[in-house]
């Protein structure tokens, strides 16, 4: 989460306070539109698109963001190493700067949210605090324990009781690799107790992390929003729990883009084990369809499954006017 010291800083900060068009919407940042966020990112990316031209080394020592975004960066703007990125920074005009963090993740930050480390990055180099005092301003102050918090209430309420109650422990999940391939990957899931947010939902795919921002049960389902831990990009999970308690398997989708930008809903199966593995040391494995197994078990079963069904992948596509929907054509796949 986001240390108060710097949701304080930033609230009182005079680039951003003093905007007449924030008064409306109240002190309690909490209660603040998405409208609001993004107008408050686009100040925010002004200014720190500033201090990245006057600071270099900000991108050279990958402050900011990671080597593999850098990279992506680059790429897309034709640009042959990070100091043209800089020169790129000085030609863009003041009302449209770099992306550096969206109205989206700072609501979320406001809002409980688990904080990236090169995000808090980007709000410690809006506020102008010096280098060596960053890793005081992320330390999140000491908080009063759970049982004299008036926060308990919330945090201990239906979600949490229920995921407490019924969904903690280890499970494998399953889902037909993306490129429409006939491969199916098994890959872990846990969902644990976490002394600061109550309730955290740990999962990987092949050569990724992901790790819950926020939980909720509602209407027979468990919602899941995911942050990459590797990378800067979201995953939603949404599973069709009902009323079962204590399931063996839970049934569902995530939610996605794909490498050309298109939005991607993938089939998943949740099988939970009867006994804990170590998340940290289990990696997802890829299983072909073809795979033979000498006997009907967990993986037997959850891969026939997946090759009897032709709906485990759904892609979204690009489409602007209803002449360019008009030429879609159906059921096609456009995958990387």
């Amino acid at each position: 989460m986001i240390s108060q010291k710097i949701k304080e800083a930033v609230e009182k900060s005079i680039l951003v306070s003093h905007r007449p068009d924030l008064q409306r919407y109240g002190e309690d940042w909490r209660g603040f539109t998405r409208t609001a966020f993004d107008n408050i990112a686009r100040w925010i990316n002004i200014e720190v698109t500033k201090k990245v031209i006057d600071s270099s080394f900000l991108v050279r020592e990958l402050l900011l963001f990671g080597e593999d975004e850098l990279e992506n960066i680059l790429f897309k703007n034709g640009l042959p190493g990070p100091e043209d990125f800089i020169t790129h920074l000085k030609g863009l005009s003041p009302q449209r700067p770099h992306h550096w963090i969206s109205g989206k993740t700072l609501q979320l930050y406001w809002n409980n949210g688990n904080a990236k480390d090169k995000k808090l990055n980007v709000l410690l180099t809006f506020l102008g605090v010096d280098l060596r005092d960053w890793d005081e301003w992320k330390r999140p102050h000491p908080t009063t324990p759970l049982k004299n918090n008036p926060l308990a209430k919330f945090r201990q309420g239906s979600t949490f009781n229920l995921l407490k109650k019924y969904y903690l422990g280890s499970y494998y999940r399953y889902y037909q690799k993306t490129d429409n391939s006939p491969v199916m990957i098994k890959t872990p899931l846990i969902i644990r107790e976490d002394a600061k947010q109550g309730v955290v939902v740990e999962t990987k795919t092949i050569g990724h992390r992901y790790q819950s921002s926020s939980i909720v049960i509602r209407d027979g389902a468990l919602y899941i929003e995911c942050e990459n831990l590797d990378w800067n990009e979201k995953e939603s999970y949404i599973f069709n729990i009902g009323f079962a308690t204590n399931p063996q398997v839970l049934i569902g989708v995530s939610i996605t883009m794909s490498k050309r930008r298109l939005g991607l809903s993938i089939k998943n199966v949740l099988v939970r084990q009867p006994e804990p593995f170590d998340y940290g040391k289990t990696c997802g494995v890829e299983i072909p369809f073809d795979t033979e197994f000498p006997h009907l078990g967990e993986e037997a079963t959850t891969l026939e499954f997946f090759k009897r069904n032709s709906d485990n992948l759904i892609v979204t596509h690009y489409c602007h006017n209803l002449d360019e929907l008009a030429t879609l054509s159906q059921g096609r796949l456009m995958i990387d």
